[in-house]
């Protein structure tokens, strides 16, 4: 019988996996066109973990529905430490020498605070990205109520209204700003395809408009627009686009 999330009908479930599962990759395959991913490749599910995965993934306290979520979604293998967005890394649940695990079990780092080890407590919530800077993402993904939640380290720190209610757990997450997931991941590939964030070619850092301002360089806006004259993203030339970034960047100094 299929597993299923409490009050919830598991077609509901598996339909929605279904559907998110093809919008990640649709997501990872504007991802391979870029210069910066050429290593890159996506793992599509059904997955059949080895044992030891598995057995990692019990010892770390993963309920059944999330395990069984995990071999349905699919992986951008291969990647090292490439980012997917500003400060924001793709987690592949199947490479056990990947952080995937590791941002699972504690995914808000609160055993860095030197006290007691806390770890395990997303329940039925699965980390989709890593955050790894001030200007990263982490996607949670709810599988009681099929919400991502859309966490920037940068607004935790900032903003007030991230705090959680009083008396709330250390962990607690579910105050955070949400949104149905499907609706979230499309809005991720389209800012993907508008280029709402630009991946730098040779570094691999995707720049933001508002930093590239404050720094005057004019390399975001420069950067963008080869993107779309190169035919981002239906007819990207990848090959014209690098030959032309060369010229560009020489003609700029930033390779100086």
């Amino acid at each position: 019988m299929p597993l299923t999330s409490s009050n919830r009908s598991s077609l509901t479930h598996e339909d929605t996996i279904e559907a998110l599962a093809a919008l990640l990759t649709q997501y990872y395959t504007l991802q391979l066109l870029l210069p910066s991913h050429s290593t890159a490749q996506i793992s599509q599910p059904p997955h059949t973990p080895s044992p030891s995965i598995t057995s990692q993934w019990q010892n770390a306290g993963m309920s059944d529905l999330v395990i069984e979520t995990l071999k349905q979604l699919p992986y951008l293998s291969g990647e090292g430490s490439r980012e997917i967005a500003p400060d924001t890394r793709a987690l592949d649940y199947l490479n056990a020498e990947s952080e995937a695990l590791d941002v699972w079990k504690d995914p808000f780092c609160l055993s860095e605070e030197g006290k007691e080890k806390t770890e395990g407590y997303l329940g039925n919530a699965i980390p989709l990205t890593s955050c790894i800077g001030r200007d990263g993402w982490l996607l949670l993904l709810d599988l009681d109520t099929n919400n991502i939640y859309e966490i920037r380290d940068k607004d935790l720190q900032e903003e007030p209204t991230q705090a959680p209610p009083e008396n709330a757990p250390k962990h607690h997450f579910k105050h955070l700003p949400h949104k149905p997931a499907l609706s979230v991941l499309k809005s991720w590939i389209e800012k993907t395809k508008k280029l709402d964030w630009v991946p730098d070619p040779e570094t691999g850092i995707w720049l933001q408009k508002h930093e590239d301002e404050l720094e005057e360089t004019g390399r975001y806006d420069a950067l963008k627009q080869l993107y779309f004259d190169c035919g981002w993203p239906e007819r990207f030339d990848q090959e014209a686009f690098l030959a032309r970034y060369t010229l560009l960047s020489r003609s700029r100094g930033w390779d100086d």
